[in-house]
């Protein structure tokens, strides 16, 4: 059994989002955490089943789709003091 079926929606960090790619067209979209817990009332549910019960955002397409969670990353404008030197 791996962390995506051991894992429920509300266990990701609030800030985190998912990127939500459907297998037959390939069509992607970004769902937040915080977003689906409060309006799709998902938050209880484990991952693999939220990835099964989702389908394609396109009316014609309607495919499975696979989920890929990612998390917010601060970037630094700090300027390594290494390359000051060079």
């Amino acid at each position: 059994m791996s962390w995506f079926c051991e894992t429920q929606l509300r266990d990701l960090p609030a800030g985190c989002r998912i990127m939500i790619t459907c297998e037959k067209c390939g069509q992607q979209r970004a769902e937040s955490v915080r977003q689906l817990v409060n309006e799709a009332r998902v938050g209880a549910m484990y991952l693999d089943l939220i990835e099964w019960a989702f389908s394609c955002a396109d009316f014609h397409c309607g495919g499975s789709v696979s989920f890929g969670i990612f998390t917010p990353v601060k970037l630094s404008h700090e300027v390594p003091a290494i390359l000051l030197r060079a």
